[in-house]
């Protein structure tokens, strides 16, 4: 019966740890609002800050178009004409390193910061 005892501690430390170092980068990712910049064809089309609510349409040879909707410290396409429409189904960017990519269009939206990171990488 003691040895039990001594298990369910041991894996509840265990169980314990884990969950702490599965919070730890969610703690170190506290990052001042970056940037969006917009990229088409490696051009820079536009550098909007997360902090501003807008609207952006990105035009792609005349009749084709993406429509960024930068909001509440996010970045994330929510209309586009390309033919597979992925960009529309990704999810929103909203720290450094993070991208929405549609390739029919050439268009690159990344997040950038201002501020230097202590950290090289975090993996989930």
């Amino acid at each position: 019966m003691k040895k039990i005892w001594k298990d369910i501690l041991l894996l509840s430390g265990i169980l314990l740890a884990a969950f702490a170092l599965w919070l730890f980068p969610a703690f170190l990712n506290k990052e001042i609002p970056g940037m969006v910049r917009v990229l088409q064809d490696g051009r820079t089309l536009g550098i909007y800050s997360l902090t501003e609510e807008r609207t952006v349409s990105i035009p792609y040879e005349g009749e084709h178009y993406n429509l960024l909707l930068i909001s509440n410290g996010a970045a994330m396409v929510t209309d586009a004409d390309c033919p597979d429409g992925l960009c529309v189904h990704q999810r929103a960017v909203s720290r450094r390193g993070e991208s929405i990519i549609c390739l029919p269009h050439r268009l690159v939206i990344q997040i950038e910061s201002k501020e230097e990171s202590d950290l090289d990488a975090v993996t989930y």
